[in-house]
């Protein structure tokens, strides 16, 4: 199961422009809740969305919940700044 929010509607890190979404779910081998973020280009700097690792996690989902809708822009800008971006295409025939 998982649940999506949206965070920001307009965030910006370094000269990208995203809606960063808060995403939800509930980890079976941990028996815990987590939660992430997704980064979803609104200026077409990125070939798709990149999601982070699990920032938050507890045993209930209304906590992790509560926690994700209190992240700090600071907080983003971590998250973003840790995830392996996708390298773009390159132009077929070269």
């Amino acid at each position: 199961m998982s649940d999506g929010v949206v965070l920001r509607r307009r965030f910006t890190a370094g000269e990208r422009t995203f809606c960063v979404i808060g995403e939800s779910w509930f980890d079976r081998a941990s028996g815990e809740w987590k939660a992430r973020v997704l980064f979803v280009p609104v200026d077409r700097s990125l070939p798709r969305g990149v999601a982070s690792g699990a920032l938050l996690h507890g045993a209930r989902r209304d906590d992790v919940l509560r926690r994700l809708a209190k992240v700090s822009d600071r907080d983003l800008a971590t998250a973003f700044h840790a995830i392996a971006l996708p390298l773009p295409r390159r132009a077929r025939g070269r």
